[in-house]
């Protein structure tokens, strides 16, 4: 009888965690190259002074201070023409520059750009998918019995992952807490509460040892299934080594 998953199933899975881990990148790219932007333009709006015009508008500013009222409030322009044409200048060209620059804001740097959203929910997808790939091919080599397979390829990917290392585990040859607060901070981005909005701010350091631990589990999946592929391991090294060159 045919198999339901053949091997356009392993082509198409491959082809999503290709595709998940390199927006991944992308995205904490983003994500500091406008923290770079925001850098280059405090110090060049550091040479913008304020004319007298700007200093008395803003004197007479009567701003709510109650949140809401302030969202609702139909709010002046603050500063002069000329002084926002300036400013909005410098934006333009900090904008420009921290495309095509590097910069080391160091590992203990904390990520604040919008842009994270999309790094976490997108590498939690790669490991997701990389990890029902697995289970598919142990269900194929008749590693699981066709029930198990059922039960655990619905369950929650930690579950998964803790079910496919239960032996490595115990015996403490992997780890997996740092994919375990991966998961974490996806949460917050999949509940994005006024809480979690503000609690969202991993450091550098925080997500180079998720990368190195998806790494070492992957490189273990890759053992097991010796699949005649280019390697995720050695795809997701390259783009670890070429964050750190940029940014760190």
């Amino acid at each position: 009888m045919k198999q339901r998953h053949d091997i356009n199933t392993y082509s198409k899975l491959a082809e999503g965690a290709n595709f998940y881990l390199h927006e991944s990148f992308h995205y904490i790219n983003e994500a500091l190259t406008t923290e770079l932007a925001s850098y280059i333009f405090s110090n060049q709006i550091e040479a913008i002074n304020p004319t007298a015009k700007d200093r008395q508008i803003y004197e007479n500013l009567d701003l709510p201070h109650n949140p809401v009222e302030l969202l609702q409030a139909d709010i002046p322009d603050v500063l002069t023409e000329e002084t926002i044409g300036a400013l909005s200048t410098a934006w333009s060209n900090a904008q420009t520059l921290s495309k095509n620059k590097s910069h080391n804001f160091g590992h203990d740097h904390t990520i604040k750009s919008i842009e994270m959203l999309g790094h976490l929910n997108n590498f939690g997808f790669f490991i997701e998918i990389i990890i029902n790939r697995h289970l598919l091919f142990l269900k194929h080599s008749n590693l699981i019995d066709d029930f198990s397979y059922s039960r655990i390829s619905i369950a929650k990917v930690m579950e998964r992952m803790i079910f496919i290392f239960k032996d490595e585990l115990k015996s403490n040859k992997i780890h997996l807490n740092e994919i375990v607060n991966l998961f974490s901070l996806r949460n917050k981005t999949v509940h994005y509460t006024p809480d979690n909005a503000m609690a969202l701010n991993p450091k550098i350091s925080e997500m180079i040892q998720i990368w190195k631990q998806t790494s070492k589990v992957l490189k273990k999946l890759e053992k097991i299934e010796r699949v005649n592929e280019d390697k995720f391991s050695s795809i997701l090294d390259k783009l670890i080594d070429s964050f750190k060159t940029r940014w760190t």
